[in-house]
């Protein structure tokens, strides 16, 4: 519980840091696949605003924030966009808060640089066949498009945890960038306009 005192712009500010950190940090209810969380507001109190000695005092209001919580369905075939699921078992999404613009819509989930390769389990960016590279293991990220600042990652991954070969790479055409340009960039995992699937063929390795 929290007790909290201001201007209405300012609880609400609070209110909405409670709702984000409460819906952020909340554990998935399902075993695998991608969870929507929304946080909604639900008043219990609220009294009347009232003067004691000529002064007017505020009304004193108590607040609920509730969650709900949504499984996403499970595809066969993920849709363009949505390839960063399988960069986790079961992550919970906030619904409702807003994201720094982009230049294009759907593009998947933004993510810093140094947490996306933690994910692909690596520590450092490759060139392959004059083409970057952050390739872990059984995973492999491919940048397949270049707007602006923002540069848009296709992930690739083996789901048997086998080694997964720069051959393997699908993409039809990769993004054409440079290490150096990886600290500055914005950088969003999903959106891929054209991919095949060999991941997980018989190549030379």
């Amino acid at each position: 519980m929290a007790e909290v005192f201001g201007t209405g712009d300012s609880v609400a500010e609070i209110g909405e840091q409670f709702a984000w950190f409460g819906a952020a940090l909340r554990s998935s209810p399902y075993e695998v696949g991608v969870a929507y969380c929304t946080p909604s507001l639900r008043i219990l109190v609220d009294n009347t605003p009232r003067t004691v000695h000529g002064a007017s005092l505020a009304p004193d209001i108590l607040y609920v924030i509730d969650f709900t919580v949504q499984e996403v369905e499970n595809h066969c075939e993920v849709p363009n966009g949505q390839c960063w699921h399988n960069m986790f078992r079961n992550p919970v999404v906030v619904r409702g808060y807003p994201i720094p613009r982009r230049t294009t819509l759907d593009t998947g989930l933004e993510i810093l640089l140094n947490i996306m390769a933690g994910l692909a389990r690596t520590q450092r960016a490759n060139t392959f066949n004059g083409n970057v590279f952050i390739k872990g293991f059984s995973t492999m990220l491919v940048p397949t498009n270049l707007g602006g600042n923002m540069l848009i990652w296709h992930l690739l991954y083996n789901k048997d945890g086998s080694r997964i070969s720069y051959l393997d790479n699908a993409v039809a055409k990769s993004a054409n960038v440079s290490i150096s340009y990886l600290e500055n960039a914005r950088h969003v995992v999903g959106w891929c306009s054209e991919v095949k699937n060999y991941a997980g063929m018989d190549t030379v390795k």
